[in-house]
């Protein structure tokens, strides 16, 4: 299988140099669209209805442009972001995702778990999972879509794969249906 790697924007002012990598720029963006597209399609609701949406539509896009700021932009001087890739330690500016990662490799890139593949097992784990939240309900639904992504990320952790998306759903369903009192 062919592996398609997105092309990373570099941009150049005197010895300052910003670099962009397209390809995480993906998730964030397509978040901050459907926000768009939530505040378009609900900004004529009366303003009670919009008593919970409103923190929650922008803490999702503050959330989507940090995402956009730690993951797809590193700022470094030329030599820095030049050939050598991230800097070694010696006081200069490296990778937002290897300075999140200490046990991060330039090199392990070869054995990368998001490929085109698990994007299209992605893409048909959610659809899955929205068809199954009206048979199935909510907490059995997101319990089992969670797991299957964690697995397809590389988790093999049984305790991982089964505390994480328990403790998520339920987290969920407390704060929606207990607290809100909106159901799932």
């Amino acid at each position: 299988m062919t592996r398609i790697t997105p092309p990373t924007v570099t941009m150049s002012t005197g010895s300052r140099t910003l670099e962009v990598d397209t390809g995480e720029l993906l998730f964030p963006g397509l978040v901050l669209a459907f926000c768009l597209f939530y505040y378009w399609d609900t900004r004529a609701l009366p303003e009670l209805s919009m008593l919970y949406a409103g923190p929650l539509l922008y803490t999702t896009i503050a959330l989507a442009v940090v995402t956009v700021a730690v993951q797809a932009v590193s700022v470094g001087t030329s030599d820095e972001l030049g050939d050598s890739g991230p800097d070694d330690g010696d006081g200069g500016v490296e990778s937002a995702a290897a300075a999140f990662d200490p046990d991060s490799d330039p090199e392990a890139d070869e054995e990368a778990v998001f490929t085109v593949r698990s994007a299209a097992v992605l893409i048909v784990l959610t659809a899955g999972y929205i068809v199954a939240l009206e048979p199935i309900g909510f907490l059995a639904a997101t319990v089992a879509f969670l797991a299957a992504t964690l697995y397809l990320f590389g988790e093999r952790n049984p305790l991982a794969l089964a505390g994480y998306p328990l403790g998520f759903a339920i987290g969920v369903w407390l704060v929606f249906v207990q607290w809100l009192m909106i159901p799932l």
